[in-house]
């Protein structure tokens, strides 16, 4: 029998349900296969996703420890420099209290050696000031020199040749103004009167000047300063004579032109009292008969007004 001979039909169907039963089984071992790729990839998409969580928890974590490590690192650094700084601005404030003392202490040895140095140069000059007759230049070298560097001798020296000289300066401004007054320019008198009171007020011609100076502010219409100046002149002038006797009348005169009567007949009663042989006696009397009959009337006006 040979090989090649053609099978029965019965062994041909047995074939193809063996092929049939081959390939079920195969699509059975595919289905498996792919479930099991199917389960093994969810259980890996899980596995990544726990894993990238963790990672990224990881990551937060170390991102957290690294920004509070920088902000301490920071504030560190800004801590030190605040201390430095305010110890650098300690030292400088130091340095700078010294420096002024120093500027000081400086300052002060500059003046002692300039004082020491000048004294017998400007000494000299003020010598040479009293001598040519320049009181102005004299007055103001003296106001300048340092007298605490003389001894006590040459200091009295130069205060008696100082106060001479104001003495001297003094009596040229109130001649000048005797002068002005004559020439009754009673104003401009004043102003040479009061020039001399600021370089010195002591002298002989003190009380002569304050009169001098009542009488023109008197004739120049101005009495409130005429009475002010009176009054000084009579608390100043002790001598008995004319001028006071006049200058007690004037000053009554003054009271009346300012409306102050009564104050006018108490001045003239203290006046009579202290001054019983008065020059102007008489006429003191008649002044203040009359001032009462102002008085009086005026008293029986306002009476009269009231009735």
């Amino acid at each position: 029998m040979r090989d090649d001979a053609p099978q029965s039909p019965r062994a041909s169907e047995m074939g193809q349900q063996q092929q049939l039963s081959d390939i079920k089984e195969i699509r059975k071992l595919v289905v498996q296969s792919l479930n099991v790729a199917n389960a093994l990839d969810i259980s890996l998409r899980a596995l990544n996703t726990k894993v990238n969580q963790k990672d990224k928890s990881e990551l937060n974590k170390s991102f957290f420890l690294l920004v509070m490590l920088g902000v301490v690192v920071v504030l560190s650094f800004f801590f030190y420099f605040r201390a430095e700084v305010t110890h650098f601005k300690e030292k400088l404030g130091t340095a700078a209290k010294q420096n002024e003392y120093l500027q000081k202490d400086i300052k002060e040895l500059k003046e002692r050696l300039a004082t020491s140095e000048n004294t017998d140069i400007k000494a000299f000059n003020l010598y040479l000031a009293f001598k040519e007759g320049d009181p102005d230049q004299a007055i103001k070298k003296y106001a300048e020199f340092n007298l605490s560097a003389l001894s006590r001798l040459e200091r009295f020296v130069i205060e008696t040749e100082v106060n001479l000289i104001k003495q001297k300066a003094a009596i040229n401004k109130y001649e000048e103004g005797v002068t002005l007054f004559n020439r009754k320019s009673y104003l401009a008198a004043v102003e040479r009167f009061e020039e001399s009171l600021k370089i010195s007020g002591v002298g002989k011609h003190v009380p002569s000047l304050f009169y001098y100076t009542s009488t023109a502010y008197y004739r120049a219409n101005e009495i409130e300063k005429a009475a002010i100046a009176f009054e000084r002149f009579l608390f100043v002038n002790t001598e008995k004579g004319l001028t006071k006797d006049k200058a007690e009348l004037l000053l009554g005169v003054c009271y009346e032109r300012m409306k102050q009567y009564e104050r006018a007949i108490n001045f003239y009663q203290q006046v009579l009292k202290d001054n019983k042989y008065s020059r102007f006696g008489p006429t003191i009397r008649d002044r203040m008969r009359n001032l009462q009959k102002k008085i009086d009337k005026q008293k029986n006006m306002d009476d009269k007004r009231a009735s």
